[in-house]
């Protein structure tokens, strides 16, 4: 069952009345949820990122009887996912009405489900008291900064988007010292944990819209104004608001995103079983991606903007033995083509000649 079968133990446990491990503010929010709904989540059992909502949506599911969960591996069921065109995973319909896709948060879900949330957060956000430090991104360096400023018993926030930061979307994490190898979810929940072993105040899922100067404030304070309309207040502020996944930036690319553009093979890939696809880059994230798909789909198309691959040696001999994968370099990807509803090619530009180019395929991972 792959990454799933956490879930299923959950499930068991819960249903038999194990308590989760959520706040009681959250499973109150949970039980006064007023609707009634079926929800479907799309996964596939090699995606680290779908147990996340899969397990929300069942705890949902048990804890406001109005409400039903079922989770369906798209790589058992290609009809239903040509039907309703799902190119990427995890992704959540709620009574067939597409609401969400990618790692969603417990907290995340049911503040798109409670309509009153937003006004709530930013009521108990405005009533905060002035921080000494205020942290803005809730990745490593802005947890680190966070444990940091709290030994030293200074007043310590921290404002994210989502804790764990882009840690979150990594499957294997191997570079971090004393610590061989682990999981980018599992290493984000521990570092939450020992942030919560000081006195920080973590504000998740807010996102920050202004920043205002202390010279600029009548009180002295810099103040941080949020999405939601939330002010908070500070005597310092610490920027930390980490990376982004790299994008070609090229049209068609946003247009088509999760709609035949994607960022996980390990997610996504198996939806694209028996089907043509591309991936752009000829690192060692790019050349594993496309050997991790090779054994999946008809063909994988690897396209390099330098005229050589930076892959790893033994990467790059793996590559060249597969059957069913075709290295392009010295190419600029150019476009996404699509039908409208889901990619149909990718265009580049070879730098040597300036020819341009099109390659017919249903995917390309970035």
């Amino acid at each position: 069952m792959g990454h799933e079968f956490t879930s299923l133990i959950l499930a068991l446990l819960q249903v038999s009345g194990y308590a989760p491990k959520v706040s009681d503010e959250v499973l109150n929010q949970i039980k006064g949820l007023n609707l009634k709904a079926n929800f479907d989540v799309f996964v596939s059992l090699s995606c680290h990122n779908c147990p996340d909502v899969v397990q929300a949506l069942n705890l949902i599911a048990i804890y406001n009887p109005n409400t039903t969960a079922t989770m369906i591996d798209g790589a058992f069921f290609q009809d239903e996912v040509e039907q309703r065109k799902i190119m990427a995973v995890p992704m959540v319909f709620q009574d067939n009405e597409h609401i969400g896709q990618g790692r969603m948060t417990l907290e995340e879900i049911v503040a798109k489900l409670d309509t009153n949330s937003a006004e709530k957060d930013a009521a108990a956000l405005n009533a905060k008291d002035a921080f000494d430090v205020l942290v803005i991104g809730g990745g490593p360096a802005g947890a680190t900064a966070a444990i940091y400023a709290a030994r030293k018993g200074i007043n310590t926030g921290i404002v994210a988007e989502r804790f764990g930061g882009q840690v979150m979307d990594t499957m294997d994490i191997e570079n971090f010292t004393s610590v061989q190898k682990t999981q980018g979810p599992k290493f984000a929940a521990e570092m939450e944990a020992h942030v919560r072993e000081y006195d920080v105040d973590i504000m998740n899922l807010q996102r920050v819209s202004k920043i205002t100067g202390a010279d600029q404030t009548a009180n002295g304070l810099v103040e941080v104004e949020l999405e939601n309309g939330a002010k908070l207040e500070s005597k310092t502020v610490i920027l930390s608001t980490g990376a982004r996944w790299r994008e070609m930036n090229v049209p068609g690319e946003a247009e088509y995103r999760t709609r035949g553009v994607a960022y996980c093979p390990h997610c996504d890939g198996p939806l694209f079983k028996g089907k043509r696809v591309a991936v752009i880059g000829g690192g060692n994230s790019g050349v594993e991606a496309a050997i991790d798909l090779a054994g999946i789909v008809e063909h994988v198309t690897l396209v390099e903007f330098d005229t050589k691959l930076r892959a790893d040696q033994v990467l790059q001999n793996k590559l060249n033995s597969l059957p069913n994968t075709t290295v392009i370099m010295n190419a600029l990807s150019t476009e996404v083509l699509g039908d409208g509803s889901q990619v149909t090619g990718l265009k580049y530009k070879d730098r040597a000649t300036d020819g341009e180019h099109v390659v017919e395929l249903a995917g390309i991972f970035v």
